[in-house]
């Protein structure tokens, strides 16, 4: 057995190192199946040791957490291809990880020749890694921590609002700059020093993080207008809205959030939060007008029944235009959606045609089972049901030869609903000569006589 998350986790830096190689030698006598849901876990398991290094840098044992995060990095460093990246579960591990360490060696008092050793050691992982560009680049970033720290000229000179027109860099900015800034952000923030976060989110055209931090200082004017001017995505619009309403200002969030749903992303999380809240809020308008581009965006059935509630006694305007967005959806729209759709407003036209670009049986199955419980389109049913029997039955596919056999029973009973009883019998006969050898075929068909 491995060894189990259950169990008491060490805290030295050598019983961790022996920890996490047990974890990672129990994958070698893994069947490969298995692989990918066990390098879950244990990625998860070594993320404790990760988190316990991060704790102790809040309780101020700084130089242990620095050791704790060196046992783990050292091992995954020696042993990362012995597990299974399939999923890219471990290249995120090894981000998060470098993250931690960035903003470790930003918090804990480091001697220049303690900054120079941990830079050498870094090196050495980097080394490790040279087959794995990506992560062995994403160590840059605690690389560049440990040799610019705090006391960069231009990082200084924004931190004290001396110079906020310039960036933190001298020369061509790093590819690591933005997140190198991320994690300064986090330390003053940790640190409680806001003023200084904000001149550095600013500078560094940190938007997201320079108007929530407004928000959260209580400036919520001066965030609105600079949100208003800067911010460029929806998810950036949907992070300051969702600050804004937790600061108890939720008339401000509609300024924030009801032009953010032009901005650039994914503004389908932005729609869905302004609708709710709108509506909560009471405005009706505001909750149909973001209710609409949801629905625009991602044509589901419970979005559909969303707009049904919020629009009352005005449905069926709107019903009418919801309805002809669904006919028109892209092809890239869930097929199983907007069939949803039509068979809840009984519009069996409208979802047989669904299938005209996506043919899965289990679609087929949606319709045909609604269609029988309401006794309508039955020709149509008639005429699926033997598609999908006979697509089973002159493949020669044995092994689906009773999901043939379940197609023909709702055949039937089609039939019988036509008062074509006798029409059946003709054409299950006909099945019958047609599949007389096929041994394990044949006795499901005569089942159904």
């Amino acid at each position: 057995m491995p060894p189990s998350a259950h169990t008491t986790i060490p805290l030295e830096p050598k019983a961790i190192r022996q920890h996490i190689r047990a974890l990672i030698r129990h994958q070698y006598r893994l069947h490969p199946r298995e692989v990918t849901r066990q390098t879950h876990a244990v990625l998860n398991e070594i993320w404790q040791f990760v988190t316990f290094g991060s704790i102790q840098v809040q309780t101020h044992e700084q130089k242990q957490a620095l050791l704790t995060l060196k046992a783990v990095t050292d091992v995954l460093t020696e042993q990362w291809m012995h597990l299974n990246d399939i999923h890219g579960e471990v290249s995120a591990f090894f981000q998060d990880l470098t993250m931690v360490w960035t903003e470790t060696v930003l918090q804990v008092d480091l001697t220049a020749s303690e900054r120079k050793r941990w830079a050498k050691q870094i090196t050495i992982w980097q080394t490790r890694l040279a087959n794995w560009q990506s992560i062995r680049e994403a160590f840059a970033i605690p690389q560049a921590a440990l040799r610019e720290g705090w006391d960069d000229g231009p990082l200084q000179r924004i931190l004290q609002g001396i110079d906020l027109q310039q960036r933190a860099w001298e020369g061509e900015i790093p590819a690591y700059a933005p997140l190198l800034t991320q994690a300064r952000l986090t330390v003053l923030d940790q640190q409680e020093k806001f003023q200084e976060y904000l001149y550095l989110a600013k500078a560094e055209g940190q938007t997201r993080a320079y108007v929530t931090m407004l928000v959260r200082q209580g400036q919520i004017s001066e965030a609105i207008s600079y949100g208003q001017h800067h911010l460029t995505t929806a998810d950036d619009a949907l992070a300051v809205a969702q600050a804004l309403w937790a600061h108890g200002a939720q008339s401000a969030t509609l300024q924030i959030a009801d032009p953010g749903i032009t901005l650039d992303g994914n503004h389908i999380p932005l729609a869905i939060w302004l609708r709710d809240q709108s509506w909560r809020m009471g405005e009706q308008a505001q909750a149909m007008k973001a209710g609409e581009v949801v629905f625009q965006g991602e044509p589901t059935l419970k979005h559909y029944l969303s707009l049904a509630r919020i629009a009352g006694t005005h449905w069926s305007e709107y019903r009418v235009r919801l309805l002809e967005s669904a006919r028109q959806a892209p092809s890239t729209t869930d097929a199983r959606d907007l069939i949803q759709i039509f068979l809840h407003e009984h519009l069996f036209e409208d979802a047989i045609a669904v299938l005209q670009t996506d043919r899965r049986h289990t679609l087929a199955t949606l319709i045909v089972d609604a269609a029988l419980k309401e006794q309508t389109v039955l020709e149509w049913v008639v005429q699926e049901c033997r598609h999908q029997a006979e697509y089973i039955m002159n493949g020669a596919k044995a092994s689906y030869y009773q999901a043939a056999a379940n197609w023909l029973t709702k055949a039937r009973t089609t039939y019988h609903l036509l008062g074509q009883d006798d029409v059946w019998h003709i054409y299950l006969t006909s099945l019958i000569e047609r599949h007389q050898y096929k041994s394990k075929l044949l006795p499901l068909l005569k089942a159904l006589a």
